[in-house]
C-alpha cells in the first residue's frame, strides 16, 4: 500500500514537472518570438509622412528634425542616417506627400464616363476643400520654401509640371474624343493651372473673398472657353452623375439618419440657431427658395437665412412626410419632404405656409448634408 502511494506520488511529481516545462516552453516562445524589423524604405517612408505632420502643423521654414525625432520617439541621428540635411528631408516629404496625392487624382479622373465629366472632375480635384485643406496648405507653402531650398525648387517644378501634364492629357483625349475644341491643350492646361492656383491662394489664405461654389464656377467658366463647350455643360455632368445613381429605399439606419438630419434642420429653425441650421448643410449646396433663384455655397445660404429669419419673432417649422431613395455607394440621396411652417412676424403678424421640398443629400466624412433644397409652396395663407 505504501508502495502504490509512493509510486503514485512519483508520478503525480513528474507530471507536473511536464508540464511546467510545457508552460515555459510555450512562455518562451511567446516572449521570444521574432519581431519584424522595418526595412530602409519603410523606415523612410515613416519618416517622411511624420515629416509632412509636423509640416502642416509647424511649415516648412519652423520645422526642425528634432521636431519629427520627437514625434517618431527616436534620436536625431537616426533621421540624419536617413537623410544628409533637413532640405533633402523636407524636400523628399513633400514629394512623397504630392506624388500620392496627385496618384489619388489620376484614378478619380480617369473614372469619369465623358471628357466634360473627366475635365469637371480635374477641377473640382484641384479646387481646395476649403481654407483647411491639407494638400493646399503643403503646396503653398512648398512654393514659398522653393524660393529658399534648391531640392524642393526642382521637386516643385516637378511636381507642377505633372499636374499640368495630367489636365493637357483629359483636353488632349476630349478633342481626339471630338467633345473639346482646342488648338493648343498644353497651352490651355498651364493658362487653367495658373488659374486654379492663384485662385486657391486667394480662397485659402483670405477669408471672405470667394467660397469653394465661386471659385470652381469661375474656373468652369474660363475651361469652357478653352474647350469650346458651353459652361452649363458642366451643370448637366452634376444632375448626370446624380441621376445615374442606382436608387432604393434606405436600410433602416440610412433612413433614420436622414430622418435626424431633417429633424436638426427644423429644429434650428424652432431655436433660432444658425451655427445648427447651417451645420446641416454642405460646402457647395444649393438652395432656392423662389422658382430660378437658386443660392449658392454655406456663406450665402447662411446669409439668406439669417435675413430672413430676423422678421420674424418666431418660427415653427414642423415635418409632416419624409421619403427617401438612396444609393449607399455612391453615398448620395434623394427625398421629398412635406412641412408646414407657422410664423410671427416681429409686426405681430402671424402666417402658415405648406410646402414641399425637393432634396438632394450627400455622405461627407459618415454624416448625411443637405447639398440642394428646392421649395415648392403649395398653399399660403
Amino acid at each position: 500500500m505504501n508502495d502504490t502511494n509512493e509510486r503514485h506520488e512519483r508520478t503525480t511529481r513528474t507530471n507536473d514537472t511536464n508540464e511546467r516545462h510545457e508552460r515555459h516552453e510555450r512562455t518562451t516562445a511567446i516572449v521570444f518570438a521574432p519581431v519584424k524589423k522595418q526595412t530602409v524604405e519603410e523606415r523612410r517612408s515613416e519618416i517622411l509622412q511624420v515629416t509632412c505632420e509636423v509640416v502642416i502643423e509647424r511649415g516648412f521654414a519652423a520645422t526642425r528634425i528634432s521636431d519629427v525625432a520627437k514625434r517618431l520617439g527616436v534620436s536625431s541621428s537616426l533621421i540624419h542616417y536617413h537623410f544628409d540635411s533637413k532640405e533633402q528631408l523636407l524636400a523628399e516629404a513633400f514629394a512623397h506627400y504630392a506624388r500620392k496625392d496627385l496618384a489619388e487624382m489620376v484614378g478619380e479622373i480617369q473614372s469619369g464616363p465623358t471628357s466634360v465629366a473627366q475635365l469637371d472632375r480635374a477641377i473640382q480635384n484641384y479646387v481646395p476643400e476649403g481654407s483647411d485643406d491639407v494638400e493646399w496648405m503643403l503646396w503653398i507653402d512648398g512654393w514659398g520654401e522653393a524660393l529658399r531650398n534648391p531640392m524642393m525648387k526642382k521637386i516643385s517644378q516637378e511636381l507642377d509640371e505633372q499636374s499640368a501634364e495630367l489636365l493637357q492629357r483629359v483636353i488632349s483625349g476630349g478633342v481626339d474624343a471630338g467633345d473639346f475644341t482646342c488648338a493648343d491643350p498644353r497651352a490651355a492646361a498651364m493658362r487653367l493651372t495658373a488659374l486654379v492656383d492663384g485662385l486657391a491662394i486667394q480662397f485659402a489664405a483670405h477669408d471672405g473673398m470667394m467660397n469653394r461654389a465661386e471659385l470652381i464656377n469661375h474656373v468652369r467658366t474660363v475651361a469652357a472657353a478653352e474647350v469650346g463647350i458651353a459652361v452649363a455643360s458642366f451643370t448637366d455632368v452634376d444632375l448626370a452623375q446624380l441621376d445615374g445613381a442606382h436608387f432604393a429605399m434606405p436600410g433602416a439606419a440610412t433612413d433614420s439618419a436622414l430622418r435626424h438630419l431633417v429633424a436638426r434642420y427644423c429644429d434650428a429653425v424652432i431655436s433660432n440657431d444658425p451655427e445648427a441650421w447651417i451645420s446641416t448643410w454642405a460646402k457647395d449646396a444649393t438652395w432656392e427658395l423662389f422658382a430660378g433663384k437658386a443660392v449658392v455655397g454655406r456663406d450665402a445660404i447662411l446669409a439668406m437665412w439669417s435675413t430672413a429669419m430676423a422678421d420674424f419673432d418666431w418660427v415653427v417649422h414642423t415635418p409632416s412626410v419624409c421619403l427617401f431613395e438612396v444609393d449607399e455607394a455612391a453615398g448620395v440621396a434623394r427625398g421629398r419632404v412635406t412641412f408646414q411652417e407657422r410664423t410671427k412676424r416681429t409686426t405681430g403678424k402671424s402666417a402658415t405656409l405648406l410646402g414641399t421640398y425637393a432634396d438632394r443629400y450627400e455622405r461627407i466624412a459618415g454624416r448625411w448634408l443637405f447639398t440642394e433644397r428646392r421649395l415648392h409652396v403649395i398653399d399660403a395663407s
